[in-house]
């Protein structure tokens, strides 16, 4: 099976990190041996993108922390915008009133 240059390109980041299905890895790596200009895009790739074992997800710290502080930040969030339409709400009452004694 030939693959076109343009499916090899968007597959390289699939095989480069190993997640492509085993058929897309074998096309892949066929291609790649027989196509110059894609096994040079291959390496430019490897060179410039970081592999999955490279990355430190432990700096993204607890999740359910983060998802604890955020439903908080709502919640204040969420008071603020009533007490907001509370007072507004009730200086138009009290504007209301003062007219009507007029």
């Amino acid at each position: 099976m030939s693959l076109n240059c343009d499916i090899v390109k968007d597959l390289v980041a699939l095989y480069h990190d190993g997640l492509a299905s085993e058929a897309s890895e074998t096309a892949v790596k066929a291609h790649l041996k027989e196509c110059k200009s894609c096994r040079d895009y291959y390496k430019q790739y490897r060179l410039s993108a970081p592999s999955l074992e490279k990355l430190n997800f432990s700096s993204l710290g607890n999740y359910g922390e983060l998802a604890k502080h955020m439903r908080v930040r709502r919640l204040w969030m969420l008071v603020a915008a009533l007490s907001y339409v509370s007072a507004s709400l009730c200086a138009f009452v009290m504007l209301l009133m003062r007219m009507r004694r007029k």
